[in-house]
């Protein structure tokens, strides 16, 4: 009996030709708006937090600043931290944005002074092709993967030489990719070198510490924030982990995330609509048939399933088709970010759970939105409805 139903109500659809598809439109650019949004964001988490772990969660970070670019603190801050019970290793760099000359290019571009044992020491910084920068070494420097083409378009080798305020550097290394553009397009040269470049001897920009344990690591955080505090204003220094930083962009991507889906939904709710008026234009329009079924014995429960039927499919139908569209334009918007930035991190997720949820809650709109009419189909009297022309 619910084949036949099921039937009637695809004949139906069928019947309908454009019009269905007109009024599958609104359901459809819902949900491919919804799948679209979610799986790029969810991806986006997804990969921040596989950066961050790749950084290891027992890393703090000292900024100078907010985000010490351009800011400086005291070389001698590095001791106070160094002195904090639960700290591991401790290392640090100054950071600016410089002009670097390769051949006949003049580009801008971030130099890292680093410290001896920063590309050692710190998890997410591994050489790809060459060696790291030795203590005490001058006159050298480690290129990020995308130097060459992101900043110069000539190929920059191991043993090249780079030109920062007037001096040579010999490229000794390259680091492997790390995702982001402003580190992989970086250049990493000494320490002593770099405080000379921007006149900030005995200053530095970053302090990276590693905890003894991942389990201690905010207590050790708020340890080192005690004793900075101590030596000097909040805001002139900025602590976090890499909790903290995974927990601030999960927050925003969940509001990104949460606006994006509401806007779309106006559009689902729009589509509810155009399905209840298509559903009660076909009721006008089957009066007579309904009628006829009623006369041969058909119930109202019998009436209400086929129409139901039929706004759950055009729904469903929407839903599909919103689906894969969805998918196709976070797919595009991966690969198109991917060439023209170079950024690696934005990885489109697609689980089981948001294809088959998006579909349950397409049929379920659909089905929704045929409610009323179904109901005002399964309640017409049999012998009004026969008169009906």
């Amino acid at each position: 009996m619910l084949l036949d139903q099921l039937i009637l109500a695809l004949r139906n659809i069928k019947e309908k030709g454009a019009r269905s598809w007109l009024t599958i439109i609104g359901i459809f650019i819902g949900i491919a708006a919804v799948v679209a949004l979610i799986s790029i964001t969810q991806g986006l988490a997804e990969s921040v937090e596989a950066e961050f772990e790749a950084a290891g969660t027992d890393t703090i970070t000292v900024y100078a600043g907010m985000m010490g670019i351009g800011d400086f603190i005291d070389e001698d801050h590095v001791e106070v931290i160094e002195g904090v019970r639960g700290t591991k290793d401790v290392e640090y760099l100054i950071m600016d944005i410089m002009d670097v000359r390769f051949k006949d290019e003049t580009e801008t571009t971030f130099v890292w002074g680093a410290s001896d044992g920063l590309l050692e020491d710190i998890p997410q910084f591994d050489i790809e092709e060459g060696r790291e920068i030795r203590e005490r070494e001058s006159g050298v420097a480690v290129i990020g993967n995308t130097v060459y083409p992101e900043v110069f378009e000539e190929t920059v080798r191991l043993r090249d030489n780079l030109e920062i305020k007037d001096r040579n550097y010999r490229v000794v290394g390259r680091l492997e990719r790390i995702g982001m553009p402003t580190d992989d397009e970086s250049i990493m040269i000494p320490l002593r070198d770099a405080q000379d470049a921007l006149n900030a001897r005995g200053e530095v920009s970053m302090i990276y510490v590693v905890a003894e344990s991942a389990a201690g690591v905010s207590e050790v955080a708020d340890n080192i924030e005690e004793a900075l505090e101590e030596e000097m204003d909040e805001d002139e220094f900025t602590v976090q982990t890499m909790e903290s930083i995974l927990q601030a962009v999960d927050s925003v991507l969940s509001m990104i995330q949460a606006i994006f889906v509401g806007v779309a939904g106006i559009s689902l709710f729009v589509g509810g609509v155009g399905i209840m008026s298509t559903m009660y234009t076909s009721v006008l329009e089957k009066t007579r048939d309904i009628g006829i079924m009623k006369a041969v014995g058909a119930r109202n429960e019998n009436i209400m399933t086929i129409f139901l039927f039929e706004s759950g499919l055009l729904g469903l139908t929407g839903g599909v088709l919103g689906v894969i569209m969805g998918l196709s334009i976070a797919k595009g918007g991966e690969y198109l970010i991917h060439e023209m930035y170079g950024l690696d991190m934005l990885r489109v997720s697609v689980s089981p759970e948001l294809i088959i949820g998006a579909l349950t809650f397409s049929f379920i709109v659909g089905t929704l939105s045929g409610v009323l009419p179904a109901r005002k189909a399964a309640g017409l009297n049999p012998v009004d409805a026969l008169r009906a022309e």
